[in-house]
């Protein structure tokens, strides 16, 4: 008996290509879904302890520029406590004001590990926008001034430096190393020459920056801390207040002591892996055409967002 042929076979490579692209196409979300979670994923809950924090970088920034005393916070806190949510929603926040540049009342920065004096020199230029960036050794000091006279002349009150842990692996310079001194050194420079804020914002790990930099420590007086939420009274009214604000798709599921339950089992308490988890939900339910999210689309949400090798049950299969 001869071979059966399918239509694949009869495929040129370009056209089997084509078809498998096409194919994949169909499971991407409708421009109306995208839509729904991106409203979805910009909901900002004032919960008690950011709240506490955004109060501590208000102050700092009104007293910046406008006291000699240093002013700092370290905010420390595990992956997804809403640490960045904090630098972002606070430089979002801003009213528009003459007293400084559009988008530089609040500037921030992102560490990475080992860092030294250029890379903290460079980020703050290219946070300010300057055209030049790139800082070497030769020119470093130069460099430096220029970011310090940038953040003076644009009116910069307060600079948020954000994955802070990692200036507990700060390079260390060598003692005949004229050209470039250590990272904390720049940033308590930073804070004497231009009277500006200083809000560090760690993972809770970072215990040791009295160790790091005494000097940056005692700059940097207000100690804070952000958590995951447990399953209490504080995760029913941050789920209270973030249904009421999500008004594109009904999410009160959530509420009902099932959806509260499930949902902390998924996420462990943890803002950013509820927001993912809820706004994959509410991408499936409105391409499902049911704007009302369900436990079957938190069920099939959990699965695209954890994987098929997750360790943790999906906690909304019945």
């Amino acid at each position: 008996m001869g071979k059966v042929f399918e239509f694949a076979d009869l495929e040129s490579p370009v056209d089997q290509e084509e078809r498998r692209t096409k194919e994949r196409r169909l499971f991407t979300y409708s421009a109306a879904a995208l839509a729904a979670a991106e409203n979805v994923e910009r909901v900002y809950v004032m919960f008690e302890e950011f709240k506490s924090a955004l109060d501590a970088c208000d102050r700092i920034y009104q007293l910046s520029r406008h006291l000699q005393t240093p002013q700092g916070a370290l905010v420390s806190g595990p992956p997804g406590s809403c640490k960045t949510t904090l630098a972002e929603y606070f430089v979002k926040s801003l009213p528009p004001s003459n007293l400084f540049e559009v988008d530089c009342g609040a500037i921030a920065i992102r560490l990475r590990a080992n860092p030294v004096q250029g890379l903290i020199v460079s980020l703050l230029l290219r946070a300010l926008k300057y055209p030049f960036t790139e800082v070497r050794k030769s020119r470093l000091y130069t460099m430096r001034d220029l970011a310090f006279e940038a953040i003076s002349a644009k009116g910069v009150k307060l600079v948020f430096v954000d994955q802070g842990h990692c200036l507990a692996t700060q390079a260390k310079p060598k003692a005949t190393d004229v050209h470039e001194n250590a990272a904390t050194d720049t940033l308590r420079e930073m804070m004497d020459a231009t009277n500006v804020g200083l809000v560090i914002l760690a993972d809770s790990s970072f215990t040791t920056l009295e160790q790091v930099d005494p000097a940056l420590a005692d700059r940097v007086s207000v100690r804070l801390s952000l958590s995951h939420f447990s399953n209490d009274g504080h995760w029913v009214a941050f789920l209270t207040s973030f249904v009421s604000s999500a008004t594109v798709c009904d999410l009160t599921f959530l509420t009902g002591d099932t959806g509260m339950a499930a949902t902390h089992a998924a996420t462990a308490g943890n803002r950013r892996s509820f927001r993912r988890l809820v706004t994959e939900a509410v991408l499936v339910s409105i391409d499902a055409g049911q704007p009302k999210v369900t436990s079957s689309h938190m069920r099939l949400a959990f699965e695209r967002v954890r994987g098929v090798e997750s360790t943790t049950a999906n906690p909304y299969v019945e």
